[in-house]
């Protein structure tokens, strides 16, 4: 391992021991922070970022080895968390980490969009080289261009799997390139393991538990038990009014009616003006803060 390597590893061990030292926020810090911040308050903007630092790691970590160094992510992803913080709004109700992952993301993908490049690998650069020269040899066979199920049956392969191949081709690929059968999908779409999950994934498991807890508050507790059986919130698979009523002792139809009823209760709760909106409503403004910054905190 050359000295930078070892340089470089030693700043970011840095920068991970001094992020730990921010506690995560409560619910009531961060408001009382967020409004601090909405009055000019920079100690507060501070806190705020400093606070959240963590999950810029946790996003960042997603697209390690993809041409940009790992440190220069976590300054694209501050960046976006720093927008976050001047923006956010909460009186929206929205959790601030759940808004502000988006623009953490948002941040990094447009950097990589426009400074790094996805390299072919070797045995890929193989498979091109084997289909283009079985083109050139066709070529020269056949006095004319050859067609793919002519260069398929040289190379033993099937259409779509020439095809794939050539989508490669012998050139590097911008991540804005359009892939897939329709050629509309751009590279970086892809470039998530879509096996990890993700700090979205976790926010909005969090931020819907806490939501399906707060509406079940306003039920009776033969309410909740209907409503949790009817859509499954157990866990387990949503059962029939006929199934609910056969373990609660009750008619079908009885069922029915609590459910309506607890339907009734619910819709007036998250009518008022000061429930909580669901996590898939986009709030997220358009425009992306863009000026540099370095890895550093304090």
């Amino acid at each position: 391992m050359d000295t930078s390597q070892n340089e470089r590893l030693s700043l970011l061990a840095r920068y991970f021991a001094e992020i730990r030292k921010y506690p995560l926020l409560n619910k009531d810090q961060e408001v009382s922070l967020a409004r601090r911040v909405e009055e000019g308050s920079q100690k507060a903007l501070n806190e705020l970022i400093q606070s959240n630092l963590g999950f810029v790691v946790k996003v960042a970590s997603e697209y390690r080895n993809l041409g940009i160094p790992f440190e220069d992510l976590l300054n694209e992803g501050n960046l976006g968390l720093i927008a976050a913080a001047r923006r956010y709004d909460r009186s929206k109700g929205t959790k601030f980490i759940t808004y502000a992952v988006w623009w953490i993301r948002k941040s990094i993908l447009r950097a990589l969009s426009e400074h790094s490049l996805v390299r072919v690998p070797s045995y890929q650069m193989k498979q091109v080289k084997e289909v283009r020269d079985a083109e050139r040899q066709l070529r020269r066979d056949l006095g004319r261009k050859p067609r793919r199920d002519e260069i398929c049956e040289q190379i033993d392969a099937s259409i779509v799997r020439v095809d794939e191949i050539l989508q490669l081709n012998q050139r590097e690929l911008s991540l804005d390139d359009k892939i897939g059968k329709e050629r509309d999908t751009p590279i970086v779409d892809y470039l998530v393991d879509s096996d990890v999950v993700t700090v979205e994934d976790t926010l909005i498991s969090q931020e819907n538990n806490r939501l399906i807890q707060h509406a079940l508050s306003v039920l009776t507790p033969q309410e909740q038990m209907v409503i949790i059986h009817r859509f499954g919130l157990a866990g387990s698979r949503a059962l029939t009014l006929k199934e609910i009523g056969g373990r609660m002792g009750i008619s079908r139809e009885r069922v029915r009616q609590i459910e309506a009823h607890a339907k009734t209760r619910l819709r007036k709760a998250f009518a008022k003006p000061q429930a909580t909106l669901s996590p898939s409503k986009k709030l997220y403004p358009n425009k992306v803060l863009r000026n540099r910054t370095i890895l550093k905190v304090g």
